[in-house]
């Protein structure tokens, strides 16, 4: 059984990008069924940890995969700025047209389109 704190780990190992399914977070929680409320408070307690999801609704199948991404990373800066649109958003993403940001954005695309 994972503790937040161990998934936390994990997405920083992972870059900044960890994919996993919805049961690790539910067990996380020490929850027995993903309802909303319960959904609601993971999602909650991730963002206290500074790690974002896709999709953005957590699902409600424990099978269901989940990408949680460090915020402020990078990786988060990028799929934040595609997310919620914004003057800063956009200089993210124009700055983010480099080298490594264009695998970036690939990796964005892939994401958003799969959530």
């Amino acid at each position: 059984m994972s503790s937040y704190d161990e998934i936390a780990e994990q997405v920083d190992a992972s870059g900044g990008l960890y994919v996993t399914r919805m049961e690790e977070l539910r067990d996380a929680h020490r929850a027995g069924r993903l309802g909303v409320n319960v959904r609601e408070a993971i999602s909650d307690r991730l963002r206290s940890r500074g790690i974002g999801h896709l999709p953005g609704e957590l699902p409600s199948y424990q099978e269901e995969e989940v990408r949680l991404y460090r915020l402020g990373d990078p990786i988060g800066k990028v799929i934040e700025a595609v997310l919620r649109p914004s003057d800063t958003g956009h200089q993210v993403l124009r700055h983010g047209v480099g080298s490594t940001a264009t695998d970036i954005l690939a990796k964005v695309r892939e994401l958003v389109c799969e959530g």
